[in-house]
């Protein structure tokens, strides 16, 4: 940390981990790559995004949503499985995260059927 200017903090996290322990990184993401290899894509995402619910951090379920359509998840597929970590989180979990859930859904939709 001694080589590091507080302007080096500016960017986010990951951004951050890339620059200084890139190796780190790289070993984390070989990781959670092996994991869950006997399921199909769709399923390990709708398992990784219930699973993320139970961390309450919208920004991993901002990335996670458009990975679960890009699997082949389907909308209602995607409320189904976050509404399988009400027993975990509560409903009020489920509800503080639902907006942004909501949105990343119309963000990917806007995406993929642009108004004409």
């Amino acid at each position: 940390m001694e080589n590091y200017r507080f302007k080096d903090y500016e960017n986010d996290g990951l951004t951050f981990l890339m620059s200084s322990r890139k190796d780190v990184v790289k070993s984390y993401q070989n990781m959670l790559n092996k994991l869950g290899t006997h399921l199909n894509e769709k399923t390990r995402e709708l398992i990784v995004l219930a699973l993320q619910v139970t961390t309450q951090q919208p920004e991993a379920i901002s990335i996670l949503i458009p990975k679960a359509l890009k699997a082949g998840a389907t909308a209602d597929e995607i409320i189904d499985a976050v509404t399988l970590a009400i027993p975990n989180v509560g409903l009020t979990g489920v509800l503080k995260l639902l907006p942004i859930i909501l949105d990343e859904l119309r963000k990917y939709d806007e995406m993929v059927k642009p108004e004409n």
